[in-house]
């Protein structure tokens, strides 16, 4: 199975209540720029790195100019182990067969096209899935929603970052994310739901559960946020780079995420 996990990013102008702070985007200033999308997690399966070219805001989704002869590494600072990530043609990604170790902090280097790319990230602490629910919602009964069951660390907030990708990529199904705090756990059912995504029954879904850091939730929830306020939009999940949101990767311009997270995952009938 093949997992694709890339996100788009929108120009659009946002005050991001959270942090209190104006992000004001000009799409018609834009300049083309690297974009770097890039998952490691205690999965080599699920690890990866992309490195593309963005696009202008008029132009198609499709199609992204891939920069496949990039040098791409991740170092661990704890143990100075240097992990190569080469480029998988048939995935359209850098992959690794290194597994992450949570708590370890993680440097990553990339050199593409004469642009020295980097960043640097602690992996979360590992918050077991312990399984997911989809419930009927109140005013549609062909509707249902994801409750996410496992168990949130106390003292702490923390943030979650849930992909759901349908387990047949010939169903017409498009993958979707939701990007959450700890602040609507229910700490009776041990459960968070997801009530921004709606499914029909019979479905067929992989649900990827990442314990991320607070600067990639602010991130995610600004792309979220643009995506939710699109009118006949594309998705973020196929690979659109148009703004400038403030990513996690250093290096000029450049847009993007570096994710250092263990990663659960479970597949889920909807309806059953």
């Amino acid at each position: 199975m093949k997992i694709y996990i890339t996100i788009l990013m929108f120009f659009v102008i946002f005050i991001f209540s959270s942090c209190e702070k104006e992000i004001i985007l000009h799409p018609e200033n834009s300049e083309q720029k690297l974009s770097v999308e890039a998952i490691f997690s205690d999965s080599p399966f699920i690890s990866y790195i992309r490195v593309t070219k963005s696009k202008g805001i008029y132009e198609p989704i499709t199609n992204h100019e891939q920069i496949t002869d990039a040098d791409v590494k991740v170092i661990d600072l704890i143990t100075n182990d240097t992990i190569i990530f080469n480029y998988d043609t048939s995935l359209a990604q850098y992959k690794t067969t290194v597994a992450g170790i949570e708590n370890h902090v993680y440097h990553l280097d990339i050199m593409a096209q004469g642009h020295h790319l980097t960043a640097t990230n602690t992996m979360t602490g590992n918050v077991s899935l312990d399984g997911v629910m989809s419930v009927q919602t109140v005013d549609d009964p062909d509707l249902y929603y994801l409750k996410i069951k496992f168990d949130d660390p106390p003292g702490q907030e923390d943030y979650y970052l849930i992909i759901m990708q349908p387990q047949d990529p010939n169903s017409g199904l498009e993958s979707r994310f939701s990007v959450m705090s700890d602040m609507t756990y229910n700490s009776s059912e041990k459960t968070l739901s997801i009530t921004d995504e709606f499914f029909h029954k019979d479905e067929d879904w992989i649900i990827l559960f990442f314990h991320i850091d607070r600067r990639n939730f602010n991130y995610f929830k600004v792309i979220h946020r643009a995506m939710k306020s699109l009118v006949n939009g594309a998705h973020p999940f196929y690979g659109l780079s148009l703004g400038n949101p403030q990513g996690t990767i250093d290096g000029g311009q450049t847009l993007g995420y570096f994710i250092t997270s263990p990663v659960g995952f479970s597949p889920i009938r909807i309806g059953n």
